[in-house]
């Protein structure tokens, strides 16, 4: 039995479905040829660009046509790279990819710029007392005591007793070792950076934008330096400040409880009990005020945040008791009212002033607030006008011929553009009696 297909067939499909598929064939091939002719096209106006024989200008239109005539002239001169000649305008960018041009972007075209590390603002400007300067001649500060007698007892017919204005003793009651005042002379300090016309018309990341933030943080960093100079010396706390004339070392025969103790609950009791202990000249108890400043370096940060944030404290010397074995007996859980009036400041410079091993990362110190006390610890005088560090620029002097001045030039030999910050600044230390510090070494 012989079964005939209604309609007509080529290669068991219908005659229509083999002609669309011819059709489509044929479609793809022109297609494709067109492609190619469009990539080469465009291979070539990059090649052309590149090498300087056409204006770059004619890429930006041949990704994006925007100006008629220049779409014209790129139809005429790169025939197909639009397509067919006369077909709607399409821009590179729809054909473009990067199988298509792989020779062509082997550079890095996404490219980014990283500035400078942050820097720590002037922390440690709260351990000083800082003074307005008029100008850059010495500055003289007087320390005088006396004058008024003690009170006593006296018969009312008595001439009334009087007193000498002194230089102020040490606390230990030695005699004074100078009886010159206390100098300093304010200096100029500055940072500076140049940087040639050349590297700002090649810098496309915007490299040279931050001058003035580097200039600033250049200036900050100097001035915090200069300021931990006054408390911490190579060896440890700078002995200007911290001696045995002024009673304010953190040891047993100061009233501490232990010698030099780390930074704890109760090092900051000791550091308080020295405190409490000064004397002025004359031998009468100094009235300590105001808030009190916990200074340490960046290995005491754990601790002193630590201590900082204690819900509570259990205390076996103070208030507790030990057996002879030193095992305790009493533990006293009290609030942390030792940290009350307390003001952390982590200072980053301690162990780049201080050199000594070990000490570098153990010292601390507490300072009574300068602005509190009528003897600060230590002065620090800036020129009015530089309180803050002030940034100049070197006026260009390149200008073109019939114009005026190019600010971009820099200077006219050179070709480079300058800047600089300035800050003038000194000080000295003034009396160590509101100041306590430890080595935080344990001996």
């Amino acid at each position: 039995m012989e079964f005939q297909l209604a309609g007509n067939y080529e290669f068991g499909r219908p005659v229509e479905q083999m002609d669309a598929l011819k059709g489509f064939q044929a479609a793809r091939r022109n297609a494709d040829a067109r492609h190619q002719r469009r990539v080469m096209e465009a291979a070539r106006l990059y090649r052309d660009a590149l090498e300087g024989r056409v204006d770059p200008i004619l890429i930006r239109e041949a990704m994006t046509p925007r100006t008629d005539f220049i779409v014209a002239h790129l139809m005429e001169a790169y025939p197909g790279i639009y397509g067919d000649p006369g077909g709607r305008a399409l821009g590179l960018r729809e054909t473009m990819s990067v199988t298509d041009y792989q020779a062509l972007f082997v550079d890095v075209l996404d490219r980014m710029y990283y500035g400078y590390y942050n820097g720590y603002p002037i922390i440690n400007k709260a351990l000083v007392r800082v003074h307005p300067l008029r100008d850059f001649r010495l500055v003289s500060r007087y320390l005088l005591d006396g004058v008024v007698s003690p009170l006593t007892a006296m018969d009312a017919a008595a001439p009334p007793p009087q007193r000498a204005l002194a230089w102020p003793n040490p606390q230990d009651g030695s005699p004074p070792t100078s009886s010159a005042p206390l100098q300093y002379q304010p200096k100029l300090y500055q940072a500076m950076t140049s940087v040639n016309w050349r590297a700002f018309v090649n810098d496309d990341l915007g490299i040279f934008r931050d001058l003035s933030n580097r200039l600033a943080l250049a200036a900050n960093r100097g001035i915090s330096k200069f300021i931990t100079g006054f408390y911490v010396s190579s060896t440890g706390p700078n002995p200007a400040l911290y001696s045995t004339s002024y009673k304010n070392l953190i040891v047993p025969s100061y009233g501490a409880s232990s010698a030099n103790p780390p930074l704890s609950v109760q090092g900051i009791i000791d550091a308080l009990r020295v405190l409490a202990n000064m004397r002025d000249a004359g031998g009468d108890p100094i009235l300590i005020t105001g808030r009190l400043k916990l200074w340490y370096g960046p290995s005491y940060e754990g601790t002193a945040n630590n201590v900082m944030n204690a819900l509570s404290v259990y205390v076996q010397n103070e208030g507790g008791s030990g057996n002879t074995q030193g095992f305790p007996v009493q533990f006293l859980n009290t609030t942390p009212w030792m940290i009350q009036r307390l003001d952390p400041i982590m200072d980053p410079y301690i162990p780049i002033v201080c050199t000594t091993a070990g000490i570098q990362n153990t010292m601390w110190g507490i300072t009574v607030d300068p602005a509190s006390q009528e003897r600060p610890n230590t002065e620090v005088g800036f020129l009015n006008g530089f309180e803050t560090p002030q940034i100049f620029t070197k006026v260009p002097n390149t200008m073109r011929l019939g114009g005026g001045v190019d600010p971009t030039m820099g200077d006219f030999y050179s070709m480079d553009q300058d800047m600089k910050i300035v800050t003038v600044m000194g000080g000295v230390q003034i009396d160590g009696r509101s100041t306590v510090a430890s080595t935080g070494a344990g001996v």
